[in-house]
């Protein structure tokens, strides 16, 4: 009878952790996009010139995570100097690190010593200024990593860099560790593939892909610092600044063999993630209060891979979770009262050292005896994710409510998709900086980026030919409008290649691209093809469609629930190109092919208050242009087009729609300032100057600073002086 309760208690906990997002759908729909995420901004970093690899580690990309964990984004950057174990692996014409040993290391630990490019030699002087030269004459590489932390400041709204361990981020959310690769095992990591195991876990085919990753080499983070006092008091954690040895401290460098528990967690099945996932709940509900962080989700991670080896695979069912959870937690108690929690790929390790004190492994014992009772008593003091009061409500009755799941589903993958697009309008981030280029070296430039792109989505892996085919159609964008705009400056007509150049930028995203060319053929006076492009354009529009906003300063509307609906049956490709609308940008180089009036938002910047404004720089530089959420822009040019072709119901129609659009169903999201300022142009246009000021009043009370409308305002004043 209780074996009966027990199998009842793991179907009802197995469908609330289905409820709260760890169910198959939405483990591969997160890990899918954060390991999209990191094949794009690999490439960003590559077309920059620099070989540097983007990584995201952790229960991000393990899809391990609900949205109560508010789990950090843990990133890590490979720079592009390898690592070597001995002289024999050099390789000449590479700036390469050796892996030194010494005695007094820790296990895990080494330092870095620079090697020659040219001979196969050490290197006799500094590279950085971080860089420092031992007794014995070595250039040895510190993990103080000074430079990094100057890029880093760039992007931190406080101009600070947050440290937490060996990683520098620009804010409390992020961990971002900057480390190099070995592509050769060390001994010690090789304790995986060595040491006696039963067998079946993990499979072989699994075995043999860990034992091609290598390791990383990340910067060895302490706990405490002679410079700043800790909370923490205990000896273990405090470094003594008359310690001789603390100097080296900021020598040494920690194996990581991050990718090879990546590819572990990957080979779960769905039991085992739901398993995993909830001692993570537990951890985080009963143990995290008792102390903090320092018994840490990494430790949960290593008992779920340890028990996953030790016990048989037939235990992993749904009707058997509690007792498979019931497993993890007995490793790691057995572990804390043996004061030693292995690591499960590196020999040598102790994780507990410099962790806990003493007198807390035998309270965190009896916490996990308390756990571990089959009945699970504690289960309604869960909050996190409403979990205790889901399984409250079913606790009555083995009927689940699938449409609370399909919920919860669609606010999760709202979240996903936004990441997504994200990147792929990282596109506008990396152009948003070239606003100094002249037309002839942007026009170079984007034509070298596209040439590396098409390179890539021949010859690269899966994820870098999806990135790079949903990518090109906006570079394809820019670089048609970048030669029409040329082209409407010295009185050319437009080109076949440029019009095909625009007909390759279709597929960017629904209406963006499309728009950019009805705009340039308004610009140029095809009034008539413009038309035809903005009915086809309006088609488009539905109840689906998402008007997409990642601009840094302005809000993004949420998601329908009918494109949610569009969006779960649908891949990311198809969800961007056929009901997502991005922002429409414009660069000052295309400013041929903007209308008139929209040139103004180019020069929304107009004094110190307004720099101000702009902090982080990096993520403002979209100010320096023209951009427009993508339905206002639309029935705009509408109204524009058919003033010019003296359509008058039709012009007064797209009037009345862009006044719909800004009074009653899109207030305060996106770039309404810039929606108003293209109303008050049409009144403008209409000799309402009432109506128009009205227009930019309320603009700028959206937006006071950085707002074209001050100039529209000033223009106004002097024309009503003047008259």
């Amino acid at each position: 009878m209780e074996q009966q309760a027990e199998h009842a208690l793991s179907l009802r906990l197995s469908l609330v952790l289905e409820d709260i997002g760890v169910n198959r759908f939405i483990i591969a729909r997160r890990r899918r996009t954060w390991l999209m995420r990191e094949t794009r901004l690999t490439i960003s970093i590559s077309l920059l010139g620099k070989n540097v690899k983007y990584y995201h580690f952790g229960s991000q990309s393990e899809g391990t995570t609900t949205p109560g964990m508010q789990s950090d984004l843990d990133a890590l950057v490979c720079l592009d100097f390898p690592v070597i174990l001995d002289l024999d692996e050099w390789q000449e014409r590479k700036v390469q690190l050796l892996v030194v040993n010494s005695d007094q290391l820790p296990p895990q630990h080494c330092w870095l010593q620079w090697l020659r490019p040219d001979i196969q030699s050490p290197w006799t002087q500094l590279i950085f200024p971080s860089d420092v030269i031992d007794n014995e004459g070595r250039v040895l590489h510190t993990n103080s990593q000074v430079e990094a932390r100057e890029s880093i400041r760039q992007f931190s709204p406080i101009g600070e860099v947050v440290q937490h361990g060996p990683s520098r981020s620009w804010d409390e959310n992020s961990d971002v560790v900057f480390a190099h690769h070995c592509g050769s095992l060390p001994k010690e990591c090789q304790f995986l593939f060595n040491r006696p195991r039963p067998g079946h876990w993990p499979r072989p085919d699994t075995l043999a892909r860990v034992r091609q990753t290598g390791v990383f080499l990340v910067p060895h983070g302490y706990s405490a610092s002679p410079s700043r006092p800790t909370r923490c008091r205990s000896t273990a954690l405090h470094v003594n600044p008359n310690n001789p040895y603390y100097p080296q401290s900021n020598w040494e460098w920690r194996f990581s063999t991050s990718m090879m528990e990546r590819l572990l967690m990957f080979d779960m099945n769905i039991v085992q993630y739901k398993t995993y996932v909830f001692i993570k709940i537990l951890r985080k509900t009963f143990l995290k209060p008792v102390v903090g962080d320092r018994l840490s989700t990494f430790h949960m991670k290593t008992a779920m891979l340890f028990t996953l080896e030790t016990y048989p695979p037939e235990i992993w069912r749904e009707e058997n979770l509690v007792q498979c959870v019931i497993y993890c937690l007995t490793t790691l108690r057995r572990w804390l009262k043996l004061k030693h929690c292995p690591h499960y790929t590196i020999a040598g390790v102790n994780l507990l050292t410099e962790k806990l004190f003493k007198h807390e492994l035998p309270i965190l014992s009896a916490i996990l005896s308390s756990l571990m009772e089959s009945n699970m008593p504690y289960i309604p003091q869960i909050d996190m994710d409403l979990l205790g009061v889901k399984m409250l409500g079913i606790s009555r009755s083995l009927v689940f409510e699938s449409n609370e799941r399909n919920k919860n589903n669609q606010l999760i993958l709202a979240d996903l998709i936004k990441e997504y697009n994200d990147l792929i309008i990282r596109h506008e981030d990396t152009i948003a900086k070239w606003s100094l280029y002249t037309l002839e070296e942007l026009n170079s430039l984007i034509t070298e980026q596209l040439h590396t792109l098409q390179q890539m989505s021949q010859h690269g892996t899966d994820f870098e030919r999806e990135i790079t085919t949903v990518i090109m159609p906006l570079w394809y964008g820019s670089l048609a409008s970048l030669q029409a705009s040329r082209c409407i400056h010295i009185g050319q007509s437009i080109t076949q290649n440029i019009l095909d150049l625009y007909l390759l930028s279709f597929d960017s995203d629904l209406l963006s691209s499309r728009l950019k060319y009805a705009s340039m053929l308004y610009c140029n006076g095809q009034y008539d093809a413009a038309a035809d492009c903005l009915v086809f354009c309006e088609g488009l529009l539905g109840p689906e469609v998402w008007q997409l906003c990642k601009c840094v300063g302005r809000i993004c509307v949420t998601p329908s629930s009918k494109f949610l609906d569009k969006a779960e049956r649908s891949s990311y490709e198809d969800t961007l190109q056929k009901f997502t609308a991005i922002c429409v940008n414009f660069m000052p180089q295309e400013r041929c092919c903007v209308p008139e009036h929209l040139v103004y938002e180019m020069f929304r910047t107009v004094g110190d208050k307004d720099k101000q404004e702009r902090r982080p720089a990096d993520h403002y530089h979209w100010m320096d242009h023209v951009v427009i959420d993508c339905i206002p822009f639309l029935y705009y040019l509408q109204f524009l087009i058919y003033r010019q072709l003296n359509m008058h119901y039709r012009k007064y129609a797209a009037g009345a729609n862009l006044r719909q659009y800004i009074f009653t169903e899109s207030q305060g999201h996106g770039h309404i300032e810039t929606a108003l300022n293209m109303l008050g142009n049409c009144y403008e246009l209409e000799n309402r100057l009432d109506l128009a000021w009205i227009c930019y009043s309320k603009s700028l009370k959206y937006c006071p600073r950085n707002n074209a409308a001050n100039w529209h305002v000033a223009r106004i004043v002097h024309e009503l002086v003047n008259s």
